[in-house]
């Protein structure tokens, strides 16, 4: 096969993926009459019609009227069912039937890899294609839309505008390796999405309860690099004690919590289940140089959405 043969059928193969796809990316608009509107993007995750974007999206969903497109098929309202400010995410919900949906990828996604951004630039230019590699893993962000920083996201070099928020990030199988969130402003060829795991342990919640429950432990935490062990390692340092009666110092460095590693930021907010609000937790720090292990009763984080 010549090299322009091959290349021939790789954009064979692109286009008859992207065909595929394309029928369950949604193009989402909310318009406050003649005073101004907003879009941004979504993907079909199942049959019964539920769509993935994220919050920033839809976060003033009270204000203004909300419609989704997709390609072929009439604009139609939606229904917010739930979001969530942590991780920027949120489910909508068609008013119509819809046979096309895409899967989540069970896989975690390697450096490198092609990947499709797909989604709504600008609001304007519904059904766009964009590919490229993906180009980091694990990073983390912080935007003056997140309450925290957003955590382990999927770099990529896709191109990605305003309007592309929520749309599925694709790999060469159609299968959602993350959904698209964010870009830098200040450089080139760097977009974000949050990882399709993430989007597999939210969105269930959000689509049941329409929110996360999430415990909290009472402390502020920074992440630093402290020794443990012998070996020097980041480990999340507590910053601030909430209440006189914690069992928290401050200068405590987390270890474990509910018998599971607590290694950065992103697993400590994992670990902070809603199961765990009022149940005594076993928590083991390093203080002072030795290991101290307590219980801790976390409470309920209050949920500012």
């Amino acid at each position: 096969m010549t090299a322009i043969s091959a290349m021939a059928a790789l954009s064979g193969e692109l286009a008859d993926l992207i065909e595929a796809v394309m029928p369950s990316v949604v193009a989402i608009r909310g318009e406050r009459g003649a005073d101004g509107w907003t879009a941004g993007s979504g993907f079909v995750l199942d049959d019964a019609c539920h769509v993935v974007t994220n919050n920033h999206v839809v976060d003033q969903a009270e204000d203004l009227v909300w419609t989704a497109a997709i390609h072929g098929y009439p604009t139609q309202p939606i229904k917010i069912l739930g979001r969530d400010p942590l991780t920027d995410l949120a489910v909508v919900e068609l008013t119509e039937p819809h046979e096309a949906c895409l899967e989540l990828r069970r896989t975690p996604v390697r450096l490198g890899e092609f990947v499709l951004a797909m989604g709504n630039p600008l609001g304007d230019y519904p059904e766009s294609v964009s590919v490229g590699i993906v180009s980091g893993l694990s990073r983390q962000l912080q935007s003056p839309q997140h309450e925290r920083p957003l955590q382990q996201l999927i770099q990529t070099d896709a191109a990605v505008n305003p309007g592309n928020s929520g749309g599925p990030l694709v790999d060469l199988s159609g299968g959602v390796v993350g959904v698209n969130t964010m870009i830098r402003d200040d450089a080139q060829g760097m977009a974000f999405a949050v990882p399709a795991a993430t989007v597999a342990r939210i969105v269930p919640q959000l689509i049941a309860d329409g929110r996360v429950t999430r415990a909290a432990l009472g402390i502020a935490v920074h992440a630093r690099d402290v020794d443990v062990d012998g070996r020097t390692a980041k480990r999340e340092i507590v910053t601030k004690v909430k209440a006189a009666d914690s069992p928290f110092r401050p200068g405590d460095v987390l270890l474990s919590l509910a018998g599971q590693d607590v290694d950065g930021h992103a697993a400590l907010f994992d670990l902070l289940d809603g199961a765990l609000i009022g149940k005594a937790t076993p928590v083991q720090v390093q203080r002072d140089g030795k290991r101290v292990t307590f219980d801790v009763v976390p409470a309920r984080l209050v949920d500012r959405t």
